[in-house]
């Protein structure tokens, strides 16, 4: 009888990892989904200054952010991209990362899964005088533009699909007298998750907060380099931050 005892215990032991894994809640599934993409797996930039309207622009981009995930376990991403500046003005560009998957979530070798996005920045108003003022600094300037973004993983956790449409509201307010410039900025948001080819929970929508830092023109003006931030406004999605190198293609 003890033996038996003794041989249950093994087996429930043995199989607790797996009860917990069968236990993940559809919120957990969904808090995985939403930060498993572009958007919310990376840091954010600002909304780029206004440049010469005689020249467009090629950006280079590489990304490393950082959060923990619905299950506890950091997940860390890291990406590379090209953004397109037309004319001085708006952008649109293409992101290709990798992020390490939540290993308190999914079952068996974590791993990892790429990430796949798009993003669009325009820029709407352009202005200086207000903040000029406040910063005693006549060069300074602001940006108020608007971004929309899509972003594909796939098999997050087991084969589930992540994807994401987001849309943003970027301000921005530059020094431009020093050399690197400072910029700050912060851009509130709205973003809808969603399982594309594959099974999970219904879509979602949460708000969220972008925000950073960012030093231009560091060393010569080609480099950018950006201190981001951000905030769901969503259980079990926790804080993300990140750094962001950016280098321009001048003409």
């Amino acid at each position: 009888m003890r033996r038996v005892l003794t041989l249950v215990g093994v087996a429930g032991f043995a199989l607790t990892p797996s009860l917990m894994h069968a236990q993940v809640s559809d919120g957990d599934l969904a808090a995985l989904r939403l930060v498993s993409v572009p958007a919310t797996a990376l840091p954010p930039i600002s909304l780029p200054m206004p440049a010469s309207r005689n020249h467009s622009y090629v950006i280079g981009r590489l990304q490393t952010g950082y959060r923990k995930g619905p299950g506890g376990e950091a997940i860390p991403a890291i990406a590379g991209g090209i953004d397109f500046q037309y004319r001085g003005g708006s952008v649109i560009g293409a992101t290709v990362g990798y992020q390490k998957r939540d290993c308190g979530i999914v079952d068996g070798d974590c791993g990892g899964h790429a990430m796949f996005g798009v993003r669009s920045q325009i820029g709407l108003v352009t202005g200086g005088s207000i903040f000029a003022n406040l910063l005693n600094d006549n060069s300074a300037t602001s940006t108020l533009g608007t971004e929309f973004g899509f972003g594909y993983s796939p098999k997050v956790s087991g084969d589930m699909n992540a994807c994401a449409i987001d849309f943003g509201i970027p301000f921005s307010v530059a020094k431009r007298r020093q050399r690197p410039r400072l910029v700050a900025f912060v851009s509130p948001g709205i973003i809808w998750d969603f399982t594309c080819g594959s099974g999970g929970p219904k879509s979602r929508k949460s708000y969220k907060t972008d925000f950073g830092f960012a030093l231009q023109q560091v060393g010569n003006r080609s480099i950018d380099l950006y201190l981001g931030m951000q905030k769901i406004y969503r259980a079990r999605t926790e804080f993300q931050t990140g750094l962001s190198l950016t280098i321009v293609h001048l003409p």
